[in-house]
C-alpha cells in the first residue's frame, strides 16, 4: 500500500508541530521556574555576615607558640590563638556570648572558670577577654588561673574599663569588698538587685544594702549568682588588686588592642 505524498507530508508536519509544541512548553516551564527562583532570591532577606574584632597583636606577641585556655570565648572575638582550646561552664553556653549574626563558638572543655581541671603548673596561658568581671569572686578565679599556668606561664586578660563601657554609671568597686567576696565574709546573698526583672538595666545591677532588715521597696535578694557585671575597674583600680594578691605584671594596655574598650593586663609566673 503507497501512502500519498501529500498525505506523509501533512503526517510529518502534525509531528513536528507537536514536537515543537512540547519543546515550547518546556522551554516556558523552565523559563517560569527560573523566573520564580530569582524572584525567591531577590526577596529572601541578605545572609547576615559574622563581622569578627580583629585580634590582639599583643596575645599574639605572648602567646602565639604557646598552649593554653581561654575562657569564655566567642567567635567574634576570638584571640585567633590556633593552640588555644575553650573551656565555659556549658556545652551551650558559648551562644550567650556571641553576636546573633555568628555562630557559637565551640566548647572544648565544660567547666566552671574558677575551678578548672587541669593540674597545678599545666598550662602555658589562661587568656580571657570580658570575662573576669563576670565573676562574683574575681579573686578566687585569678588564683585558679596562676594555679594552672607553668612557672613563666601567663595570664593575659583584657577587661572593660568602667568609663567606656555601659558600667560607667557605677562606682568601681573596692578592693576590700573583693577581698571580702574571697574570704566568704559578703557572699551572693548578701547583695540585692532590681525586683523586677525589665527594671534591671546595667547601671545599678546590684548594691549592697547596709542594713538587711530594711531591704528598700524595688528590691529583692539575691538567690543565685546570675552572672552579670558583679565587678568595676579602671585601669589602675584593677592593676592594685593583682598587686594586692602579689602576681608580676609584666605588661599593660590602657586602652586594649582588640575592641578597645577595655584594658589589658599581662601576669607572668616567674620561673623557678
Amino acid at each position: 500500500m503507497m501512502i500519498r505524498p501529500t498525505r506523509l507530508l501533512a503526517a510529518l508536519l502534525g509531528v513536528a508541530v507537536i514536537a515543537a509544541s512540547a519543546f515550547a512548553f518546556q522551554a516556558y516551564r523552565a523559563n517560569a521556574i527560573l523566573e520564580a527562583a530569582n524572584r525567591a532570591v531577590a526577596a529572601a532577606p541578605a545572609k547576615a555576615v559574622c563581622q569578627k574584632v580583629r585580634p590582639s597583636a599583643l596575645a599574639k606577641k605572648y602567646l602565639e607558640t604557646l598552649h593554653g585556655v581561654e575562657i569564655g570565648a566567642s567567635t567574634q572575638n576570638s584571640f585567633d590563638l590556633k593552640r588555644s582550646i575553650n573551656v565555659d561552664f556549658s556545652d551551650e553556653q558559648g551562644g550567650l556570648w556571641q553576636h546573633k549574626d555568628c555562630p557559637p563558638a565551640v566548647v572544648n572543655i565544660v567547666a566552671l572558670g574558677d575551678d578548672l581541671p587541669f593540674r597545678d603548673g599545666s598550662l602555658d596561658y589562661v587568656v580571657s577577654a570580658h570575662v573576669i568581671e563576670h565573676f562574683f569572686d574575681p579573686v578566687k578565679a585569678l588564683k585558679e588561673w596562676y594555679r594552672v599556668i607553668r612557672p613563666g606561664g601567663y595570664i593575659f586578660m583584657i577587661v572593660p574599663h568602667r568609663d567606656r563601657t555601659f558600667d560607667k554609671g557605677r562606682e568601681v568597686t573596692p578592693v576590700a569588698e573583693l577581698i571580702d567576696r574571697s574570704t566568704g565574709r559578703l557572699k551572693v546573698q548578701d547583695y540585692a538587685r532590681p525586683a523586677d526583672p525589665k527594671a534591671r538595666v546595667e547601671a545599678m545591677p546590684h548594691k549592697l544594702p547596709r542594713d538587711k532588715a530594711a531591704l528598700e521597696p524595688g528590691w529583692a535578694w539575691f538567690t543565685e549568682d546570675d552572672h552579670h557585671h558583679w565587678s568595676v575597674w579602671r585601669t589602675r583600680d584593677f592593676v592594685g588588686l593583682v598587686e594586692r594578691l602579689k602576681f608580676n605584671v609584666v605588661e599593660v594596655q590602657d586602652v586594649d588592642d582588640k575592641y578597645g574598650n577595655g584594658f589589658t593586663v599581662v601576669i607572668r609566673k616567674p620561673s623557678r
